[in-house]
């Protein structure tokens, strides 16, 4: 799940970086706790990030594993 503010952020993305963000959104949906944690002092925290290719960016993510549920926070893209 992403809100408003996240999807503008896509939008906003250059073209090469779709089929990125839309393989991170496929593994989210298989491997949320796959993303390397957004606190390190927290290894088990329910916020992540996830990188995209080659470190061309990431996603930061919320795990809502009671909900059954993953909602995408912010988007960093660096090109």
């Amino acid at each position: 799940m992403t809100d408003s503010r996240v999807r503008d952020q896509i939008r906003a993305l250059p073209a090469e970086a779709l089929p990125m963000i839309a393989e991170a959104m496929s593994v989210l949906e298989l491997t949320p706790w796959n993303g390397r944690p957004y606190n390190a002092a927290e290894p088990d925290g329910w916020m992540r990030h996830l990188d995209l290719h080659e470190g061309r960016g990431f996603l930061t993510y919320l795990v809502l594993e009671d909900q059954d549920r993953v909602d995408v926070l912010n988007v960093t893209w660096f090109g």
